[in-house]
């Protein structure tokens, strides 16, 4: 092997991204895999983006391909640079987010004798790759170039399905490491086939399509029961596109929809009739409905109030189904069925199916009335949706008065900034408490896309995704706690860093001193309030503004909503990164729903809520 040889190898790699449909690389700098990225450099219909973090750069991409929808190649040096990969390659494989990881490694002869910066990477990521390959290290021959080349293809292939995910893809490399021309007859041969080798790479994956016979007797049972509920969990950004589908069936079905933040439901107009219920975790248990079908559509609820309801559901013998995506989601190992493949596919074969066996929508009239004491009234169909239109009234009313009385509170703040938020703009939330008080306290207003990390559900890289996701031309919103800020200050450098000279991101850090989450769990009933404090809320004690401006970062503190609210509009206005800090009441999110709850549970409807149910 010669240092051309290895050239042409690198240039090939780089050739086949392009020609297989990849626009956008991370690199991570380092020196083994420098044959690589200088091919890569050279390579003009791929944009590099660099990040020195590989742990944010793994996030960045993660964050890109989730926004776009398009496969991003990673690549770094080998060595634990690799390593750093896994926490974003873990959130993508659980969430179906496509990533080719091109780690480069020390040739075989290295391995196992102690030599630098080597470790075995062979299958390093385990399970939550879609695909291991190894490129083997260059060498010459026509075989082993066309073999690149469909080695690179299969791993961008298999990112993108049946089952979509992250893929690595290992290629060791031999010192000199440089670049270097073809020199003999034989070096330029190898160039001239590589060259024919080019063209485009046509990526046909295959699909894994929802059985169309699996829908059908869906739709046979939906037929047959008036009472049931849709409950809509994280899906992907594309499920935006079928929201109409969404509410067609439910309006169908005569169904409510419970539908979090992160199902891309929640945000935006609905058809008249539809009772959309978007207080679902603000409704006292004992007043929550059961339904006799529950139609489950990706991920489960991140709700509290949901784990209760579900074991109820199980309990009284409701039937749920589970439109599930690509993934198996049945926590509780209950559903009476699940439909793999495509969630807006299953939806189109269902309603077409409903509809020859239910020609006239159920949906209940907007005006039909509701009983006094909040129960049902009038037929079987009428009785749920009454049911549920009175439940939602009651909560969207308290969860009203229990804002007025913690105006200090994350819940106003985090409802003052969406509502900041002009359409167009993304919103991207943080796990923990964040994306629960989301789905709390916002609803309605114009349609947005909501992104989330619900995969592994972890708060690490939130940062860093969160700027990625500008790559889709959107500005981006993301609101997340003082700890999860904490937790990826590397993805901070790499917001300023990467995202494009022209993309807005805004960073909204909801202090709240520490990770309240546990504040609200049994652990918190369990032990000394030091030892929850220093082992559990662990409480940052940073200022953010101060740590951004020391990056170089635009940063400002908002401590009202309506100050949070005028911060964001001011940075969404100019190109760049903006940090705004807002310390809230440590208590404030659990004081809240604590409220609503209570006033739900003592009041009948007594005003118009803000934005009102959906009906």
């Amino acid at each position: 092997m010669t240092a051309a040889i290895q050239t042409i190898w690198a240039e090939l790699v780089a050739t086949t991204l392009a020609d297989a449909g990849v626009t956008r690389c991370v690199i991570s700098p380092g020196s083994r895999s420098t044959p690589l990225i200088a091919a890569l450099a050279r390579e003009p219909r791929l944009e590099l983006v660099t990040i020195i973090d590989e742990r944010a750069a793994g996030f960045f991409a993660l964050g890109a391909a989730r926004a776009t929808g398009a496969v991003l190649a990673l690549v770094c040096t080998s060595g634990t640079a690799a390593a750093h990969y896994l926490p974003a390659i873990v959130e993508a494989s659980m969430a179906g987010v496509p990533l080719v990881a091109i780690t480069a490694d020390r040739p075989p002869e290295l391995h196992g004798c102690g030599a630098s910066q080597t470790i075995d990477q062979i299958k390093m990521y385990g399970g939550f790759v879609r695909g291991a390959i190894d490129l083997g290290a260059p060498s010459d021959g026509e075989l082993a170039l066309r073999a690149v080349r469909r080695k690179i293809v299969q791993a961008i292939t298999l990112a993108r399905g049946p089952h979509p995910g992250p893929v690595h893809v290992e290629l060791p490399l031999r010192k000199p490491l440089e670049p270097a021309a073809p020199t003999t007859d034989a070096e330029r041969a190898l160039a001239r086939l590589a060259g024919q080798l080019a063209g485009a790479a046509r990526i046909a994956p295959p699909t894994l399509a929802p059985d169309p016979g699996a829908a059908a007797e869906l739709a046979a049972a939906i037929a047959r029961e008036p009472d049931g509920v849709i409950v809509a969990g994280a899906l992907p950004a594309a499920f935006a596109e079928a929201r109409a589908a969404v509410f067609a069936l439910a309006a169908r079905a005569g169904y409510p929809i419970i539908a979090e933040a992160g199902s891309q439901l929640r945000f935006g107009p609905r058809p008249d009739g539809l009772v959309g219920v978007d207080h679902f975790d603000l409704i006292p248990p004992a007043a929550l409905p059961l339904p006799r079908l529950v139609i489950q559509l990706g991920s489960e609820p991140v709700a509290a109030a949901w784990p209760a309801w579900a074991g109820r559901l199980a309990a009284a013998g409701a039937a749920r189904w589970v439109l599930a995506g690509h993934g198996w989601h049945d926590a509780d190992s209950s559903a009476r069925g699940v439909i793999l493949g495509d969630v807006a596919a299953a939806i189109e074969l269902v309603s077409g199916a409903l509809a020859a066996r239910l020609p006239v929508p159920r949906a209940a009239p907007a005006g039909a009335s509701i009983s006094p004491s909040g129960g049902p009234s009038g037929g079987p169909s009428g009785d749920a949706a009454h049911g549920w239109r009175t439940a939602e009234t009651r909560a969207a009313q308290a969860i009203e008065i229990a804002l007025d009385g913690h105006p200090r509170s994350e819940a106003a703040m985090i409802r003052a900034a969406i509502d900041a938020l002009p359409a167009g703009a993304v919103l991207q939330v943080g796990n923990s408490l964040p994306i629960r008080v989301v789905d709390q306290v916002c609803s309605g207003g114009v349609p947005r896309i909501v992104l989330t990390q619900r995969g592994a559900a972890g708060i690490d890289g939130s940062i860093a995704s969160a700027a990625g996701a500008t790559c889709a031309g959107q500005p981006v919103l993301l609101v997340l706690g003082d700890v999860s800020f904490a937790h990826d200050l590397g993805g901070l450098h790499a917001a300023r860093s990467a995202i494009a000279p022209r993309a807005r991101l805004v960073i909204l850090v909801i202090d709240n001193r520490g990770g309240q989450i546990f504040a609200g769990l049994p652990i918190a009933r369990t032990q000394p309030a030091a030892a929850l404090e220093r082992h559990w809320i662990t409480a940052p004690e940073i200022d953010p503004a101060a740590v951004a401006a020391a990056l170089g970062i635009r940063a400002t503190t908002a401590t009202s909503p309506t100050g949070a609210a005028a911060a964001i509009a001011r940075a969404l206005e100019a190109p760049g990164v903006t940090v705004i800090h807002a310390p809230v009441t440590a208590s404030g999110a659990h004081d809240v729903r604590r409220a609503a709850l209570e006033h739900a549970a003592a009041s009948p409807p007594l005003r118009a809520a803000r934005g009102g149910p959906h009906d």
